[in-house]
C-alpha cells in the first residue's frame, strides 16, 4: 500500500458506549468487555446481508485521499427498488492551536472505471451538482456534488449507489488533528 493511500479503510460509524458506569472507575478489563459487548450487539443490529457489506467495503477500496488521511462513511437504506447506499469520505476537525474547531474536508479522487468493475451490469451513471440557492447570496459558494450509479451486482441484485464530494451536514468529523497527527473521535471504537 502507498504512502498516498495510507488512510483507514474501516467504516466510519460512531459507538456510544451505552452503560452509565462511569468511566474513569472501570478496570480496562472492564472496558474491553464492554467495548466488545457492544461490537456484538452492533452486529446483531446489522441487517445488512453479507454482499452488501462486501460491496460497500471494496467501494470504499476505492477511494484515494489526496491529503492527510480520512475515514469512509455510509448509509444504507432499503426499499421496494432494492438497496441504496450512499458513501463520503468524512472530515476532520482541527484541535488546538489557531485554526482550532475548524472543519476539514479530506480531498479524494476515485478511479470510476474500477468503480464500474464493481458492478455486474450498470444501468445507468449520473452526477449531480447542486447550489445550495440560500447561501449563495449570504455566504461563499456551497457547491455539492454526487455521483449515483445504478446497477446489479454480481449475485444480481439491484443497487444505488452515491458517492457524495462531501459528507451530509449532520455527520461529525471522523478524525480530529492535533499537530497534524489525526485521532479517532472519542468514544468511537476503530
Amino acid at each position: 500500500m502507498t504512502q498516498k493511500r495510507r488512510f483507514l479503510r474501516h467504516m466510519f460509524v460512531s459507538h456510544p458506549i451505552s452503560d452509565h458506569r462511569w468511566l474513569g472507575n472501570m478496570s480496562i478489563e472492564d472496558l474491553l468487555q464492554q467495548l466488545s459487548e457492544i461490537r456484538d450487539r452492533k452486529a446483531q443490529c446489522d441487517r445488512r446481508p453479507e454482499w452488501l457489506r462486501s460491496f460497500i467495503q471494496r467501494v470504499a477500496d476505492q477511494y484515494e485521499p489526496l491529503s492527510l488521511v480520512g475515514r469512509i462513511g455510509f448509509d444504507c437504506q432499503w426499499d421496494e427498488r432494492g438497496w441504496t447506499v450512499c458513501m463520503y469520505m468524512g472530515t476532520t476537525e482541527v484541535i488546538g492551536g489557531p485554526n482550532d474547531g475548524q472543519i476539514d474536508h479530506v480531498d479524494f479522487r476515485i478511479d470510476l472505471q474500477q468503480l464500474m468493475n464493481l458492478f455486474q451490469s450498470v444501468r445507468r451513471v449520473e452526477w449531480y451538482s447542486v447550489a445550495d440557492q440560500q447561501k449563495l447570496v449570504t455566504e461563499s459558494l456551497n457547491v455539492r456534488s454526487v455521483l449515483a450509479v445504478r446497477g446489479q451486482v454480481s449475485n444480481g441484485d439491484e443497487i444505488q449507489l452515491e458517492l457524495l464530494g462531501v459528507p451530509p451536514k449532520f455527520v461529525r468529523p471522523g478524525l480530529k488533528t492535533s499537530d497534524a497527527v489525526p485521532q479517532p473521535r472519542s468514544g468511537e471504537i476503530t
